[in-house]
C-alpha cells in the first residue's frame, strides 16, 4: 500500500478558475459520485460573505462543466456554505475522483481547492497503479507530486483507536460543552466566540466552562499524540539533543 499526495490544476474544471473570480474562497470536495452519467458533488466553501454567496452559486451553475448548482446551507457568521453540484462533464475533462476510483486509488481525506489547484491524498495498492493514475491525471492538467511513501498504517490504526477511546472517555458534561464550543466557532480561526459567550449560552460561569474545555482538550490531544510523528525518530532526536 502506498500513500500518494498530489495537487492538480484541473484544466476546464470549476476548481481551476474559482479563485480567479473569488480569490478569498477555499473549497473542500466532501463527496462525489456518478449517477446515470451525471456527477453529483457536495462541496464546503469557506471565506464567502453574504454579499457574494449567491453570486458564487450562480457562477458555479453557469460553469461549462456544470448543469446545476444549489445552495444547501449557509452560515453567515462563519462565512461557510455547503453547495450541491450536478455536472455531466461533457467537455474535454472529467472529475479527478473518477480517475482515482477506476485506478483503485482511494482518498483518505476530502480534497481541498486552494489557489486554483485540487489537493488530494490517496491510498494506492502498487507502484504500477500509481504510475497509471498519474498518467491519466496528466491528461486532465498539470500535476505536482508532493509525496509518495509507505503509510504507517499500524501507527494510524493505533492512533485512531486511542482517539476513539479519548472521545468515549469524555464525561457527558465535557462532551456537551466541547460540542457547543465547536458549533459556536470557538475553535475557528479567527474565533467566532469566546469563553464568556459560551458561558452565557450554557448558563454556567466562565471558569467552569473553561475548566471543562481544558480537560476535554487534554484528553483529545493525548489521544492524538501517537499520530503526530514517528516515536522512534522522536526518541533518536531526544538522545542526540
Amino acid at each position: 500500500m502506498l500513500e500518494y499526495t498530489f495537487s492538480i490544476e484541473h484544466d476546464g474544471c470549476w476548481t481551476q478558475s474559482v479563485n480567479a473570480v473569488f480569490p478569498d474562497v477555499t473549497a473542500t470536495i466532501l463527496h462525489s459520485y456518478r449517477l446515470t452519467g451525471t456527477s453529483i458533488t457536495m462541496i464546503e466553501v469557506n471565506g464567502v460573505d453574504d454579499g457574494t454567496i449567491d453570486e458564487l452559486v450562480d457562477w458555479l451553475a453557469d460553469h461549462p462543466v456544470m448543469n446545476a448548482s444549489r445552495l444547501v446551507s449557509y452560515d453567515a457568521d462563519r462565512g461557510r456554505a455547503f453547495v450541491s453540484l450536478e455536472g455531466d462533464y461533457d467537455t474535454d475533462t472529467e472529475p479527478v475522483l473518477n480517475v482515482l476510483l477506476r485506478n483503485n486509488a482511494f482518498p483518505t481525506v476530502p480534497a481541498t481547492v486552494i489557489r486554483g489547484r485540487e489537493n488530494w491524498n490517496v491510498l494506492v495498492s502498487s507502484h504500477e497503479e500509481v504510475s497509471r493514475t498519474h498518467e491519466e491525471l496528466q491528461e486532465l492538467g498539470s500535476v505536482d507530486v508532493e509525496a509518495l511513501r509507505q503509510p504507517n498504517t499500524d501507527r494510524l490504526l493505533t492512533g485512531l483507536t486511542e482517539l476513539k477511546e479519548a472521545v468515549q472517555n469524555l464525561s457527558p458534561r465535557q462532551r456537551e460543552l466541547l460540542s457547543l464550543a465547536i458549533e459556536e466557532g470557538y475553535y475557528d480561526s479567527p474565533r467566532s466566540c469566546n469563553i464568556e459567550e459560551l458561558a452565557e449560552l450554557d448558563s454556567a460561569n466562565m471558569s467552569t466552562v473553561g475548566e471543562h474545555l481544558r480537560r476535554s482538550e487534554a484528553k483529545i490531544l493525548n489521544g492524538v499524540a501517537t499520530m503526530l510523528g514517528d516515536p522512534e525518530k522522536t526518541a533518536e532526536q531526544g538522545e542526540r539533543s
